[in-house]
């Protein structure tokens, strides 16, 4: 479901890290569930403030590794369960993920609690 609703277009499931001195380091695979990149995500979760190239409704897309020991969530804590997280994403991801059927949904959610 994760990747069928298009989660896993920013939230990348698994990154490979680059070359590093440092042999344990170097080429890892890691679960990070994000692409490290920025994203506009629309004038409803725009806070105006511009960081570096960041504009004011654009954000980097967070990692969901360890989703499950967190209780707020996006960039400004203003949700307090992953649901209401997605539910204020905009576009395509936020719509599909409330066209789930019931258990589709409660698998979603088991899944990413499980992060």
């Amino acid at each position: 479901m994760f990747s069928q609703i298009g989660c896993a277009s920013c939230h990348v499931p698994t990154m490979t890290t680059g070359n590093n001195p440092v042999a344990a380091l170097s080429n890892q695979r890691v679960n990070l569930f994000s692409d490290l990149l920025l994203h506009a995500m629309g004038a409803g979760l725009a806070d105006g403030i511009e960081q570096g190239r960041a504009k004011g409704d654009e954000f980097r897309t967070a990692p969901l590794w360890g989703l499950s020991r967190r209780d707020r969530f996006m960039h400004d804590g203003g949700s307090n369960t992953i649901e209401k997280a997605i539910l204020r994403h905009g576009g395509d991801a936020r719509d599909r993920f409330g066209e789930l059927s019931p258990a589709d949904h409660d698998a979603l959610l088991a899944f990413l609690d499980s992060l």
